[in-house]
């Protein structure tokens, strides 16, 4: 039982929001036989249940407080 605690515990907002629109399109899903909400409740709930999100974490929030250059450009000035 302390492991599912555990494991619940460091859930955070997004996970439950993903968890709750899966069950929701499931149950969609069940009255409405549109096979467009089976695909859309089960890919929102695994992700949920696996903690997966955008390839290659493209939309995580987790922001580093170190101010990294991460292209140098320079001001252009055209001459005459």
């Amino acid at each position: 039982m302390e492991q599912i605690k555990n494991y619940f515990k460091n859930w955070g907002a997004t996970r439950i929001i993903r968890l709750v629109l899966g069950g929701a399109l499931g149950i969609a899903f069940y009255y409405n036989r549109e096979t467009i909400y089976l695909f859309a409740g089960l890919v929102l709930t695994l992700q949920a249940i696996f903690n997966i999100s955008c390839p290659g974490g493209s939309c995580s929030t987790n922001v580093s407080k170190e101010n990294k250059i991460v292209v140098k450009t320079e001001k252009y000035e055209p001459t005459k």
